[in-house]
């Protein structure tokens, strides 16, 4: 492959720092983290019987899956406030809160 037709060439310059881009990866692995949360409990409702909790926790995982494409690293204020939002969810997901 020559240099003209790598994906790389035509990248340009990152628009954040390396730290902004790690706070980021952070984010998403936190929502991926909720989804399979989520996921989980889903599994558990239906094997309980439990519809309204099914159609609740389906409702939530794809309210979660939706906010992977919205936010950047550049945007280090949402990034933070996700990955704050994660953790209180997936505290209360794991403690058995509702």
């Amino acid at each position: 492959m020559t240099e003209q037709n790598s994906v790389l060439a035509n990248m340009g310059a990152a628009t954040w720092s390396a730290e902004d881009g790690t706070a980021y990866e952070v984010a998403l692995e936190g929502i991926n983290h909720v989804v399979g949360a989520y996921s989980g409990r889903i599994r558990e409702a239906r094997a309980a019987g439990d519809s309204e909790g099914v159609r609740v926790f389906l409702q939530e995982r794809t309210a979660w899956s939706q906010k992977r494409p919205s936010f950047s690293p550049a945007d280090r204020r949402t990034v933070d406030a996700l990955t704050a939002e994660a953790a209180e969810v997936l505290a209360s997901l794991r403690g058995g809160a509702r």
